[in-house]
């Protein structure tokens, strides 16, 4: 097992918890009810019902000693199991029952296990106690349910039963049912031997007693050696909280100082930045100032310069306008010259023109006129063309029917 800088041993610690739907009470009297326990478990457990008792759970896997007991609020108790290696102390629980809506907060917490340990034991909690806890005062007919089913495994505790003693032959000399003397003779002989037997068995009595009275005084001193090793367990116990108190309060004391001397260094680290910043802005403001002056100045300049250029441009504007008002009034009159002789150029054409269309409309109408005589002719040929054919059908059509007429008679 790997060990602390300090040469002690590494330990594990853990915290579980769960909502049980019942009171703080109940399930302080089901932890101490050995009957209880052992149906919560579902493996046989035996309690000790005071502060120095031992508590055997999970048929001898637990093996426990209450510390503190706190009736319906807290139970304390030195911890350990058959895992635990040989040499390693035994461990520390402490078991709370804080009242909440819905049942009690039930809250588990192991310090001091063995280092590897802590995993197998937050599942031994949860499986064996919580979860099992919660099956068990879920209603009336699970927790009797829980009890039965206990009964019936044969893990419930079972009373001490007593050692008995030797039975002693009777002592009356007279046995009755015996009336001969010679039965009576034969008692007598054998008075001596049952004797040495009443002596025999007075004598394993005592040393039954004697046995029972030495081992009730090495239990009584073996309570007593524990109860002092408990005792002195609690003084280094409360010891090593005291120097954990003071060793925390001596780093908290430092830990504030060092906190004082952090934020007095903030403060100071903060004034110089604000001093810092004063600066910069006094310098940045001046440099916006001297900018500005420079920027007024070059403004006024360019001002200057650009009124120059705008009175030169409007000088030259002005020369251009004369120019081109010249230039305009040479171009409207040749303008004017050109419109006059285009103007006597399409009367010209206009009056060719005109000579041109009455001339093509005489001859137009000269064309016309003999096309009409010739169709006029065409006409009269074609009509009398037609009264020939006429008259020769009509000539043919006389001549069949005479034929016919001939023919006939």
């Amino acid at each position: 097992m790997a060990k602390e800088p300090g040469g002690r041993k590494k330990q594990e610690e853990l915290k579980v918890s769960a909502l049980i739907p019942s009171s703080p009470n109940a399930i302080y009297a089901a932890w101490m009810d050995e009957r209880k326990h052992s149906a919560i478990t579902g493996r046989r457990a035996t309690v000790d019902q005071w502060v120095g008792g031992r508590l055997s759970a999970a048929d001898g896997y637990i093996d426990a000693t209450h510390v503190l007991l706190d009736t319906g609020r807290r139970i304390v108790l030195t911890w350990r199991t058959t895992d635990f290696p040989i040499d390693a102390p035994d461990s520390q629980v402490e078991i709370s029952l804080e009242a909440v809506a819905g049942g009690t907060r039930v809250t588990v917490h192991h310090v001091r296990i063995p280092e590897g340990q802590a995993k197998i034991y937050r599942k031994t909690w949860r499986n064996l106690y919580l979860d099992a806890m919660k099956r068990f005062f879920s209603s009336r007919d699970s927790a009797r349910r829980a009890l039965r089913d206990a009964s019936r495994k044969g893990v419930m505790p079972t009373p001490d039963q007593k050692r008995p003693g030797p039975t002693l032959a009777p002592s009356r000399s007279r046995i009755p049912g015996i009336h001969s003397k010679a039965a009576a003779d034969a008692v007598k002989a054998e008075e001596p031997k049952r004797a040495a037997q009443q002596r025999e068995a007075k004598a394993r009595l005592a040393a039954l007693r004697r046995e029972k009275a030495a081992a009730a005084k090495a239990e009584a001193k073996r309570r007593v050696e524990l109860k002092k090793k408990r005792a002195k367990e609690r003084e280094k116990l409360r010891k090593a909280k005291e120097r954990e108190k003071l060793e925390a309060k001596r780093a908290a004391e430092a830990e504030k100082k060092r906190i004082a001397k952090e934020k007095a260094a903030e403060k100071k680290r903060k004034a110089n930045e604000k001093k810092k910043k004063q600066r910069e802005r006094e310098k940045a403001r001046k440099a916006a100032k001297k900018a500005r002056e420079a920027e007024k100045r070059a403004r006024a300049k360019q001002a200057a310069a650009e009124k120059k250029a705008r009175e030169a441009e409007k000088k030259r504007v002005a020369k251009e306008k004369a120019a081109e008002k010249k230039r305009k009034a040479a171009e409207k009159k040749k303008a004017a010259a050109e419109k006059k002789r285009k103007a006597a150029e399409a009367a010209k054409k206009k009056a060719t023109k005109k000579k041109a269309a009455k001339k093509a409309t005489k001859k137009k109408a000269t064309k016309k006129a003999t096309k009409k005589k010739a169709t006029k002719k065409a006409t009269k040929k074609k009509a009398t063309k037609k009264k020939a054919t006429k008259k020769a059908t009509k000539k043919k059509a006389a001549k069949k029917a005479t034929k016919k007429k001939a023919t006939k008679k």
